[in-house]
């Protein structure tokens, strides 16, 4: 039988004369849905065919499948009239888009997903994800101390930098333990962050992301 999924497209083409192909991330992994007639102003599949929408579709065994009796469940507006929230939300994208593979556990990051967006501080809660996610993905940082002075924390080992220790500070310690707060706090827990620190941190997941994953997060420059 066949049954209603949930999705969030995440990015948008144009397909042929007409159509759009629409990327959504699930709990069941990746699709491609190609929305026939999509790009015709008054084509009813139009307004849900947007980036950054939830709908439902019809469930399928293929990664590519024509788009059915397709139905928004959320559009987002708040965020998509806002350029910095939408700026912000499309780092979650790009993670989503570029490093997300088949075999990750998609039902538990789709929920994070719907957290992040759900959430009073996108900005705040979509670093928390870039970090968070890094776990799941085999590349986590490794902030648990070892009872020595720490000095801060380093972007290539993806630890802390002890007193004893000659590897460059990326993040002081004043500035990890924000980090950390960000690694570990679930997003409604989150705190406000001044602008200085949180600059420092976009930029250290920035470059960590460049350096571990060879990955450019350009929503983050």
């Amino acid at each position: 039988m066949v049954t209603d999924v949930e999705g969030i497209i995440y990015r948008v083409q144009p397909y042929q004369e007409h159509g759009r192909l629409l990327f959504v991330y699930s709990p069941i992994g990746k699709k491609t849905l190609l929305a026939q007639g999509a790009q015709k102003v008054n084509h009813p599949s139009r307004i849900l065919s947007q980036t950054l929408t939830c709908i439902t579709f019809k469930e399928g065994n293929k990664s590519f499948l024509t788009l059915q009796e397709g139905k928004i469940i959320d559009d987002y507006q708040k965020i998509k009239s806002n350029y910095d929230l939408m700026k912000m939300a499309s780092v979650v994208f790009e993670i989503i888009d570029h490093i997300v593979i088949d075999r990750e556990d998609h039902k538990s990051i789709y929920q994070e997903v719907k957290e992040v967006l759900a959430s009073t501080n996108i900005e705040l809660s979509s670093l928390s994800f870039s970090l968070k996610i890094l776990k799941k993905l085999g590349y986590g940082l490794n902030l648990k101390p070892d009872g020595r002075k720490i000095k801060g924390v380093n972007i290539e080992t993806g630890g802390l930098v002890y007193e004893d220790e000659e590897d460059i500070v990326d993040l002081d310690t004043k500035d990890a333990l924000e980090l950390l707060k960000l690694y570990l706090k679930p997003y409604e827990e989150l705190e406000a962050l001044d602008h200085e620190l949180l600059n420092k941190i976009k930029y250290f997941i920035y470059k960590y992301y460049q350096y571990h994953l060879q990955t450019t997060l350009k929503n983050l420059q």
